[in-house]
């Protein structure tokens, strides 16, 4: 306010002097005629800054009022994805004897989610989704195209588009349970399933984690993802125990989640509270993560081990690995392109023959699973080197479990 006065005395000054000054410079000026014109200096001064003051002020309060519905939708997102979250438990026939154990842990997920969102990771703004979705299932098989409306669709959509997915099906809990079923070979039984994530737009579109993982881990909410992934499988294992209690899931645990010392923790906390499932849960890293594990987590995954969890190593591309560490660590499953693994292929770089690599597993308590068999000529190669398990489109795509209830209850050896 001083600040304004100071200004319009200045103006004020300004004019009291051209009033005086001007009939000195122009001596046939008529003294009145002076003084209006230091009166008009004076008033178009004062309008034109009065004007400018309100159009910056009128400015302020723009984006006063855009930082507060910011802070608005932020506070409406985790609200409404932690009520979409109850909803669904609740709905769910889940065990309660759990049931506070995951609120707990969900807590923990809105109040990560609301700090990577006041870190404007991500976007807010809601625009519409042109492009139907591309999608596929993961590392260890060959792409599908899915679209909402059941037909492959050629175009796949922009990083924006992707977030913006990402960002509304954390939002409205459309983040999916996907079961892809590993068979033992050569009976083909299922004997395990392996979860994947879908998270659904609002249009029915279909995004996995080979278009999101990158953006979202740059969004900072690949932990919540993995962690809503682990939640849905425990779910899942309470609903179908009772019916079959050795059937057993593998869940995928990414880089982001091992190195975020805070979400890998309650990761740990988590699984510590569901020990009992420690038969039911396969927890799966790639072999670069596991390689690249930072000390502070080394700590994390004994711990996860001395509660009875099995670990599998994807993404495999060396074998020329130290397999009785492996063992001693509590691996119990390394997954390897089926084509590697094929008779007359150049296979991976490895420190053993081709033969005695079933031994050395052996060994080490370590069973071999080729994923991403797509034909029957691959099943004959894989039966030649004695693989125990296969996965891939051959054997069953990735399915919501609910389309596939029976055959979960029903996997067997």
């Amino acid at each position: 306010m001083l600040y304004h006065l100071v200004i319009i005395a200045a103006y004020a000054l300004t004019g009291a002097v051209i009033a005086r000054q001007l009939p000195t410079y122009m001596p046939n000026i008529d003294p009145i005629i002076s003084y209006y014109v230091g009166g008009g200096f004076f008033l178009v001064c004062a309008f034109l800054h009065d004007f400018i003051n309100r159009k910056v002020e009128r400015a302020q309060m723009k984006r006063d009022i855009q930082n507060l519905r910011q802070h608005v939708a932020d506070a409406e997102f985790g609200l409404a994805r932690f009520e979409n979250i109850l909803g669904g438990l609740a709905g769910d026939d889940a065990d309660m004897d759990g049931f506070a154990d995951e609120m707990k842990m969900l807590r923990k997920l809105l109040n990560q989610l609301s700090t990577e969102m006041k870190k404007d990771k991500i976007s807010t703004s809601k625009q519409p989704l042109a492009s139907q979705v591309r999608g596929d299932v993961s590392a260890p098989v060959r792409p599908p195209l899915f679209a909402s409306n059941g037909k492959a669709e050629q175009a796949g959509p922009d990083k924006h588009e992707i977030l913006e997915i990402v960002r509304s099906g954390l939002q409205d809990n459309r983040v999916d349970l996907y079961l892809q079923p590993i068979v033992r070979l050569p009976q083909r039984r299922t004997h395990f399933y392996e979860a994947f994530s879908r998270i659904r737009g609002e249009n029915g579109e279909i995004i996995t984690p080979g278009q999101y993982l990158p953006i979202a881990e740059d969004a900072g909410f690949i932990g919540t993802i993995d962690n809503l992934l682990l939640i849905r499988c425990v779910q899942l294992i309470r609903r179908i125990r009772h019916r079959n209690s050795e059937v057993a899931f593998f869940v995928n645990v990414s880089a982001r989640t091992l190195r975020d010392t805070a979400f890998f923790h309650q990761f740990v906390e988590f699984l510590d509270r569901n020990s009992d499932l420690n038969k039911n849960l396969i927890l799966e890293f790639s072999q670069e993560d596991v390689e690249n594990t930072i000390p502070e987590l080394e700590g994390g995954l004994k711990m996860l081990a001395e509660m009875g969890f099995k670990f599998s190593m994807d993404r495999i591309t060396r074998l020329d690995l130290d397999f009785k560490k492996l063992g001693e660590d509590n691996f119990r499953y390394l997954k390897v392109a089926a084509a590697d693994l094929l008779p007359g292929s150049d296979g991976l770089p490895i420190n053993i023959h081709l033969e005695d690599l079933q031994e050395a597993l052996a060994r080490a308590k370590i069973e071999l699973i080729a994923s991403m068999v797509e034909d029957e000529d691959t099943v004959i190669g894989l039966l030649d080197v004695e693989v125990a398990f296969g996965q891939g489109y051959l054997f069953g795509v990735p399915r919501p479990p609910q389309r596939s209830t029976d055959q979960v209850t029903d996997a067997q050896d």
